[in-house]
C-alpha cells in the first residue's frame, strides 16, 4: 500500500478511493467480475496498462484482501470482500452509459460487459422462476446462467453438460438487449441462432430490454 497516493482524509469514501482511484484498478475489477483470470488474461484485455503496472495494481488489491491468487493455473479471483464491489462497480458502468452521447461503438463493443451490466439493471424478481444455462458467441464468448431469480455472467463456458447456445454478431446482441429488435425477427433473418431453450432466451432478452427502457426513461425524466 506504500505506493498508493492517499487523500489523507478520515472518510470512508476517501479511503475507498485511495485504492479504487488509481488508474486501471476499477477495470481490473471489471474483468474479475466475469470470473477468475490469469495474469495474461487480464493483460490481454487492457494491454495499454503494461505488465509492470498491472503487477503493481494486483499486488495492492491482494494486499488489502480484495483478490486472491489460487488454483493450479494461478488465477486471480475476487474474495468475498472483493465481491462486495460487484454492485457498485457495475453501477458505475450503468451510469457511464449516460455519458456515451454518441451511442455504443458496435465494432468495439464488448457484449459480455453489456450482459454483466444487466445483472444489476434487471428489476428484482423479473427472472423469478426462470432457469437457463447458456453459452454465448456474440463477438465475445461468455456464459449466462439464470437461477434463483438472478443472472450470472462469466467469461468461462457454462458448466452444464448441454447448455443452450446463442450465436449472433455484437450489433444484434446489443439491439436485442436494448429492445431495438425482437429475438423472433433476428432469428427469422438468420442473424440470431439459438440451440436449446429458445423460450428462456427470449424471456431473458425481454428482461434486458425492459431494464434498458427503464434506464433510458429514468434519465430522460
Amino acid at each position: 500500500m506504500g505506493a498508493v497516493r492517499r487523500y489523507g482524509q478520515a472518510c470512508p469514501l476517501a479511503t475507498a478511493m485511495d485504492v479504487l482511484g488509481e488508474r486501471w484498478t476499477v477495470l481490473i475489477l471489471r474483468e474479475l467480475l466475469l470470473g477468475p483470470k490469469r495474469f495474461t488474461g487480464i493483460l490481454g484485455r487492457m494491454p495499454s496498462i503494461g505488465p509492470n503496472r498491472l503487477t503493481d495494481r494486483l499486488r495492492t488489491l491482494h494486499a488489502i484482501g480484495v483478490i486472491s491468487k489460487t488454483g493450479p493455473a494461478s488465477e486471480y479471483a475476487l474474495t468475498d470482500f472483493g465481491e462486495e464491489l460487484r454492485v457498485p462497480v457495475i453501477g458505475l458502468g450503468l451510469w457511464g452509459l449516460g455519458l456515451m452521447s454518441n451511442g455504443v461503438d458496435l465494432p468495439a463493443a464488448r457484449t459480455d460487459m453489456v450482459a454483466l451490466c444487466m445483472t444489476v439493471a434487471i428489476a428484482p424478481g423479473r427472472l423469478a422462476g426462470l432457469a437457463l444455462e447458456c453459452d454465448v458467441d456474440a463477438g465475445e464468448r461468455f456464459s449466462m446462467t439464470v437461477g434463483d431469480g438472478a443472472l450470472r455472467v462469466r467469461s468461462a463456458p457454462s458448466p452444464a453438460s448441454s447448455p443452450t447456445t446463442v450465436a449472433c454478431d455484437a450489433g444484434t446482441f446489443i439491439a436485442l438487449s436494448l429492445g431495438n429488435e425482437k429475438p423472433s425477427a433476428a432469428t427469422a433473418s438468420g442473424r440470431l441462432a439459438v440451440n436449446g431453450d429458445i423460450e428462456a432466451v427470449n424471456h431473458l432478452f425481454e428482461a434486458f430490454a425492459e431494464a434498458a427502457r427503464r434506464l433510458t426513461t429514468d434519465r430522460s425524466a
